[in-house]
């Protein structure tokens, strides 16, 4: 058998996924702009008791500064129409720029909204707005997800808004600068000694992207979560110097297995770290590898978890 990207996405069938994260986001989309202002602005006024001084940093917000000026110096009746804008996709200059953002730069840019709408700098949701029963049920299901699934959901949201055709090409993802890489230590799973991908862990925590690209095949592929795998070794650099400075991963045990015309198999279980809320909260994540018989990464698939309860599952997944 010769696997394809398809086959290979099926490895590991039996992994718990969190489906909630979709199922929220999708619900979230169903809203109308009014609902969809005011429930992230709930949801980042109580989360953002949690951020980490240090996110903003991390992310670089240059990028954003002057969008956020110039959102910053508007009437409060053109900033509430931009960010209806941005929710309902439309075609502004403000919403192509924020388009263009990296993920993290979209949390960062919400979240600065969120505080200049508490100080009373950006038009804050009317006093008293109540949510309709449709927002109020998303909010609550958002409340009960665990820390890193919240976390996951409102990544997701930021990701849709904005402008977006198929037609654009980003060009303002990657830093100016990239941050001073982080201090190597090598990492230990737990029942895996495979080199490609301890060594894929190692230099993704030391944001040495392009020793991580090295391992995968020239065809190789990464699924990131509730994605569509990203393809070849430009793309995948380019999707982790966008996306990946930051994160802290902490495997902890994995298990191998051979799988048909000398590939390999291997699935690994841990959590991540992001900047947004230090070693606070953690996503539970799992990340199923299919090595080549040349030991290259051909594909990756990293899934958020349903619940804590997976983590320790290794054993019962044959």
């Amino acid at each position: 058998m010769t696997f394809t990207l398809d086959s290979a996405r099926s490895i590991f069938p039996d992994t718990q996924v969190a489906d909630a994260v979709p199922a929220v986001v999708q619900a979230f989309n169903q809203l109308s702009a009014e609902d969809q202002l005011a429930l992230l602005w709930f949801a980042y006024t109580e989360m953002g008791t949690t951020i980490t001084p240090a996110a903003m940093q991390v992310v670089n917000m240059v990028f954003a500064e002057n969008t956020l000026t110039q959102i910053k110096q508007m009437s409060a009746l053109e900033q509430t129409q931009v960010m209806c804008d941005l929710v309902n996709h439309m075609d502004t200059p403000i919403c192509r720029t924020y388009s263009n953002f990296g993920t993290n730069i979209k949390l960062g840019f919400w979240y600065q909204l969120s505080e200049w709408m508490q100080q009373g700098i950006v038009a804050p949701i009317p006093k008293g707005y109540q949510l309709s029963p449709e927002a109020s049920e998303v909010l609550q299901a958002l409340r009960q997800l665990e820390g890193g699934q919240q976390l996951t959901v409102l990544q997701d949201i930021v990701i849709n808004m904005g402008f977006a055709t198929a037609t654009m090409t980003p060009t303002v993802k990657d830093p100016i600068t990239p941050p001073a890489a982080a201090p190597r230590a090598n990492v230990a799973i737990q029942g895996i000694d495979n080199q490609t991908v301890l060594s894929y862990m190692d230099n993704m925590n030391a944001f040495d992207f392009e020793a991580a690209v090295a391992l995968f095949a020239a065809e190789g592929a990464l699924k990131p979560p509730f994605q569509e795998p990203i393809v070849g070794r430009d793309q995948i650099l380019a999707y982790m110097r966008a996306e990946c400075y930051g994160l802290n991963l902490l495997p902890e045990q994995g298990v191998s297995e051979p799988a048909d015309g000398g590939f390999t198999q291997i699935k690994v279980t841990g959590k991540v770290q992001t900047p947004w809320f230090g070693d606070r909260v953690g996503i539970n994540l799992a990340w199923r590898f299919l090595l080549n018989p040349e030991s290259q990464i051909f594909f990756v698939g990293i899934d958020v978890l349903a619940s804590a309860k997976e983590l320790m599952n290794l054993g019962l997944v044959r």
